[in-house]
């Protein structure tokens, strides 16, 4: 039977969980504001120019006091973040940080200016609801079968991977579309999310590979595979193989998301990157790692929502987007 957690734990577990998601989402907004600063310099993300524009672009942000301050809260929030899930579990901390879009919108209202109407209000707050009803919907333990799982993984990779590619390749076609920053949203956040699955797996392959872990046995992580030469066994395979996933699959995304941040409101563009981070690991979680819900209802309600609030703030952005579009040959003439 379990047992109950502690009530301080509860509350401290909440509070670190308001921290992380307060650090996280002041994080975006300051990054957001150093990229529009950045496009009035000409520092603009341009991914068209190839791999060593992209770097010499991302030092230059980091020279940006509001992006690098945003860079640096958002990694500190990572540290709250895990302290909050080893306290009272991630099915209490990630409903709680879902409040976070009311940190967001305050914050991109009060630092950037940005405004949406009601209908954008209402579709922001579906995507704060939905993984709340997520976390009600009762979602089972992950328990991998680190042999078993590799031939679905495989297939969900290949199909996921293969998606955002191409929307990633369709945007270089829509280039200075209304549609070009949403198409590299969504490709850099299914990367992102792929990170998010990633450290799943690395999750699971550190509790399977170590019945009590020691603070040295964090040199699995880049270098877990020696350990599997050793003893032959597969959990030190898949903490190799997680974590550099993870760091492929995260460090691929920023270009795309941060991409994506810098052609579009922020306040639409963040709650889609949000979203897709929610919903593509559920899906592996029950693809993947066969996990089940309890009330599947509640889950389906909570992917309707998703869907229909990611449709009114995707057509909200293109008419942002064609409305400076037609601004700025106005001007020209």
């Amino acid at each position: 039977m379990a047992t109950e957690v502690e009530i301080l734990n509860v509350i401290i577990g909440i509070i670190l969980a308001l921290i992380t998601t307060l650090c996280f989402n002041l994080g975006i907004v300051f990054q957001k504001k150093g990229l529009t600063q950045g496009s009035k310099n000409g520092t603009e993300i341009r991914l068209e120019d190839g791999f060593k524009s992209v770097i010499k672009t991302f030092i230059k942000l980091f020279k940006n006091k509001s992006w690098a301050f945003g860079a640096i809260i958002g990694i500190i929030g990572w540290i709250p973040y895990i302290i909050s899930i080893g306290l009272v579990g991630i099915i209490v901390t990630e409903p709680v940080m879902a409040t976070g879009f009311i940190f967001f919108v305050i914050a991109a209202n009060r630092i950037l200016h940005e405004k949406v109407g009601i209908i954008e209000y209402i579709a922001i707050g579906m995507l704060t609801l939905s993984p709340i009803l997520i976390a009600l919907a009762g979602i089972s333990d992950i328990e991998i079968d680190l042999n078993g799982f590799i031939p679905s993984l495989s297939i969900f990779l290949m199909i996921t991977v293969s998606i955002s590619i191409g929307s990633i390749m369709i945007a270089k076609r829509k280039r200075n579309s209304p549609i070009e920053g949403l198409l590299i949203m969504f490709g850099g956040a299914i990367l992102f999310a792929l990170g998010g699955v990633s450290t799943n797996i690395l999750a699971q392959a550190l509790l399977q590979a170590n019945e009590t872990f020691h603070w040295y046995d964090i040199l699995q992580l880049p270098f877990g595979i020696f350990w599997f030469f050793f003893t032959s066994s597969y959990p030190y395979l898949w903490v190799f193989l997680g974590f550099w996933m993870m760091a492929v699959f995260n460090l691929a995304s920023v270009p795309y998301y941060q991409g994506g941040f810098q052609k579009g409101k922020i306040l639409i563009m963040y709650p889609i990157l949000d979203s897709i981070a929610l919903l593509l690991p559920i899906f592996a979680g029950l693809i993947v790692f066969e996990q089940t819900f309890k009330y599947y209802w509640l889950f389906f309600l909570a992917v309707i929502l998703i869907v229909i609030a990611t449709f009114i703030l995707s057509k909200y952005q293109v008419a942002i987007e064609k409305m400076e579009v037609e601004n700025q040959i106005n001007n020209s003439q």
